[in-house]
C-alpha cells in the first residue's frame, strides 16, 4: 500500500480532505494537486505540514486567500459537452461576462461584435440574448478549426477568443487572429488531464514577455483565479491541467483584457 489519507489543517483543527491519495504535485502560487486511487482530483491552496508515510498520513496546512479585486471580462464556451461539433450540426457558442468563470448578468449587445475565421475566411456573426448569456450561431456549413472572437469597446477593451473544432482530426492551419492583445495555443490538440498545455501572449502580433496570465477552470472553488503564470521571453507559458471541463486564460495589458477558452470534452 503506497497511498495515504490527506488531512487539511485549518485554524488548528484537522479534517479529512481526501482518502487513498497516491499522487501529490506542488504547483505555482502554493497550489497542491492531489489525485487518489479512485480517480478523484483536487487542487488546494496549502503547504505540506507533516508526512507520516508509515501511517499513510499527510497533513496540509491551509493558506488563506488574499482579498480579491475582480475585474470584468468576457469568455466563450460551446453549446455542447462534447468539446467539438459534427459537420452539419448547428454550431453555437455562448458568451459570458463576469470573473473567474463566474457569470454575471447577460452581456449587453451594445458595443459587442463577433467574428469567426475558418479555412482562412473571416466573417461577422450575429449575437442574441439567450437566458444567462449571449448566444452566437456559427451555422451548419462549417468544417475545420473555427477561431471565434468577440470584441467589446467601452471604458476598457475586452476580447474573448476560442478555437472550436467542427469535425475530426483538424489539427493544422491555426494562426493568430491579429488582435491587439491575444492569447493563442502553441499547438492545437485535444487537451488531457495530467498534461501541460502551452499558450503564447501576443501584443500587436509580437510576443509579450513578463505578462501575468491567470488561469481557471469550470467549477473552481477559489474566489480568485487559482493559477497565476508569467510569460517567458517568447511570451509563452505552460499550465499543468488538473481539472475536468473547460479552462480559461486571461491577461490584462494597457487597459485591454483578453481571454482564451481552452475547450475540453472531459
Amino acid at each position: 500500500m503506497c497511498e495515504a489519507n490527506v488531512y487539511l489543517s485549518r485554524e488548528g483543527l484537522e479534517e479529512l480532505l481526501m482518502e487513498g491519495v497516491d499522487r501529490i504535485i506542488p504547483g505555482d502560487d502554493d497550489n497542491i494537486f492531489l489525485e487518489n486511487v479512485f480517480g478523484e482530483r483536487r487542487l488546494v491552496k496549502a503547504r505540506i505540514k507533516e508526512m507520516e508515510l508509515v501511517r499513510h498520513r499527510i497533513v496540509l496546512e491551509e493558506i488563506k486567500e488574499a482579498a480579491v479585486r475582480p475585474h470584468l471580462e468576457l469568455w466563450l464556451e460551446p453549446d455542447t459537452d462534447h468539446g467539438h461539433f459534427h459537420p452539419g450540426e448547428e454550431a453555437r457558442m455562448k458568451l459570458f461576462q463576469g470573473f473567474n468563470m463566474r457569470a454575471h448578468e447577460a452581456a449587453s449587445m451594445e458595443g459587442l461584435e463577433a467574428f469567426v475565421r475558418i479555412n482562412g475566411q473571416l466573417r461577422e456573426l450575429a449575437l442574441h440574448k439567450h437566458h444567462d448569456a449571449m448566444e452566437i450561431e456559427l451555422g451548419q456549413e462549417l468544417e475545420g478549426l473555427a477561431q471565434i472572437y468577440v470584441h467589446y469597446k467601452g471604458e476598457s477593451e475586452l476580447y474573448a477568443t476560442a478555437v472550436m473544432e467542427v469535425g475530426h482530426h483538424h489539427h493544422r492551419g491555426l494562426q493568430p487572429l491579429g488582435l491587439p492583445l491575444e492569447i493563442v495555443p502553441l499547438d492545437y490538440s485535444h487537451a488531457r488531464l495530467g498534461e501541460n498545455y502551452g499558450i503564447q501572449v501576443l501584443k500587436d502580433g509580437q510576443p509579450l514577455a513578463g505578462a501575468e496570465v491567470r488561469a481557471t477552470f469550470n467549477g473552481t472553488q477559489s474566489r480568485d483565479y487559482p493559477h497565476h503564470l508569467k510569460t517567458d521571453g517568447e511570451g509563452k507559458c505552460r499550465l499543468f491541467l488538473t481539472a475536468r471541463g473547460n479552462y480559461l486564460f486571461s491577461v490584462i495589458h494597457d487597459n485591454t483584457t483578453s481571454t482564451f477558452t481552452l475547450i475540453k470534452s472531459f
